[in-house]
């Protein structure tokens, strides 16, 4: 069969984009030995998916390494990563064990086990062959050369390029070198991954810490296991790949801003046992109105920065992006609206707080300490800065909420006057753009 017939033959059954493959469960290499038949004819070695190899041509010796490549799943061949240069006449294949296999067109397959010599392919050739032809149809005999050269009568370096290494990457859950994440990045995105599973429910940016005094024994062992995945990650992309497979980024999105959420109840729940009890009567965390503030603007600030780090990131897509801003969006107004409903002094009915209520506003009443008072410490506007970087389609989607909140800002003699212009003009803005052609687009952040 010609080249050009090759390149015209079907990938039906091949993903046809990579972000796909990386949704599915890896391939199996090759097929089990103790279910892979041997034809009875010398000359046909065939797998229990279909294929038959002719290797009528082939010694004894050479047929058992045909064999081992070809058909066998416990042959300890695994590919690491491979490549692509010269404009699509060499590729290059890394394999487990510090094995390289290179294919370049016009050229013998070449490997670095030392085996391959004397016209003679060598078990990993033979298993890269296998690869290659695992995407042909079933129906005729693989013409197969002694060194490697042809997969029917076509030089495995042509049908690369016929088809594309990123094709047979996306069918075969291969990582192709460009893909492949530098070391910081490599640490960055599994220690990003292993967060969501913190025995203290650490954020990722507090998970990469290395500040550890404060930690405890369970933690302290979760690092080190984190260190012991991140060298196998760095030793073995396909490892790498599975862990991306299993732990997506929208597992990952949906983690983070659960445990946000978690940790706004939690600092509300302080503030109560506070007024309820007092800052020495109690048995459990307690917050008083200036420590709650500093702690729900903490959160807003970690929401910002998980935020600007995965817009920073390369790889999100429109829909990724969409869910981290509605999960952003759906947080920040939680504690907005929290805030809001909490314009009065905390400790004025409380027996243990008797004289408390004639200290300043800014200590005994949450919303204005956030919202009321404008701070040299805390410039800008609580959440409002965060809003007002989110697409108009966002805003939109919680108009009911933030209309809510406009009215109950515009009623309140507390409200800083510059808070509450800022306010509406983000609603004002956010109905002009939506009303504009490009209405619906994520609006771009400002340099800071």
């Amino acid at each position: 069969m010609s080249a050009e017939q090759l390149s015209k033959l079907s990938l039906s059954d091949m993903v046809t984009t990579r972000a796909g493959a990386r949704t599915g469960p890896p391939q199996t290499p090759q097929e089990s030995p103790a279910s892979s038949p041997i034809s009875p004819t010398p000359s046909l070695i065939e797998s229990v998916n279909g294929h038959k190899y002719d290797v009528s041509t082939f010694d004894e010796e050479l047929r058992r390494r045909a064999k081992i490549g070809l058909v066998k799943d416990d042959n300890s061949i695994r590919m690491r990563f491979c490549g692509e240069a010269g404009d699509g006449t060499k590729y290059f294949f890394h394999l487990d064990d510090d094995i390289t296999v290179k294919l370049e067109r016009a050229r013998v397959p070449k490997c670095s086990c030392g085996v391959a010599q004397d016209g003679e392919a060598c078990k990993h050739i033979f298993w890269i062959l296998g690869q290659l032809s695992s995407v042909l149809p079933q129906n005729e005999t693989i013409q197969l050369a002694q060194d490697g050269s042809s997969v029917r009568n076509t030089h495995p370096a042509n049908v690369l390029k016929n088809q594309g290494l990123d094709q047979f990457a996306d069918h075969l859950n291969w990582i192709i070198e460009d893909d492949l994440p530098d070391r910081d990045e490599l640490e960055d995105e599994v220690s990003n991954m292993l967060s969501v599973f913190e025995p203290t429910g650490a954020l990722p940016a507090e998970f990469k810490s290395e500040d550890t005094r404060e930690l405890s024994e369970k933690s302290r062992m979760y690092r080190e296991f984190k260190d012991i995945v991140l060298e196998q990650a760095s030793q073995c992309p396909s490892f790498y790949l599975r862990l991306t497979q299993l732990i997506t980024r929208e597992y990952q999105v949906k983690q983070f801003f659960g445990e946000i959420n978690r940790r706004i109840d939690r600092a509300l729940k302080a503030l109560d046992e506070y007024i309820e009890k007092g800052p020495t009567n109690r048995s459990s965390e307690a917050l008083d109105v200036v420590a709650c503030a500093a702690r729900l603007r903490n959160l807003v600030q970690a929401v910002e920065d998980y935020r600007k780090d995965l817009e920073d990131s390369d790889d999100e897509e429109q829909d990724g992006e969409d869910l981290i801003e509605r999960l952003a969006a759906a947080a920040l107004l939680k504690v907005l609206d929290e805030v809001t409903s909490r314009n009065y002094d905390a400790y004025a009915d409380s027996a243990w707080g008797m004289g408390m209520s004639s200290s300043s506003p800014g200590q005994n009443n949450l919303f204005v300490c956030l919202i009321g008072l404008p701070s040299e410490e805390e410039p800008g506007f609580f959440v409002l800065d965060s809003l007002r970087t989110m697409g108009s389609h966002i805003i939109r989607h919680h108009s009911v909420a933030l209309g809510d909140i406009e009215v109950l800002l515009r009623n309140t003699p507390e409200t800083s006057p510059a808070y509450l212009n800022a306010f509406r003009t983000l609603l004002q803005d956010k109905r002009k753009r939506a009303a504009s052609p490009s209405g619906g687009s994520s609006a771009k952040r400002t340099m800071q």
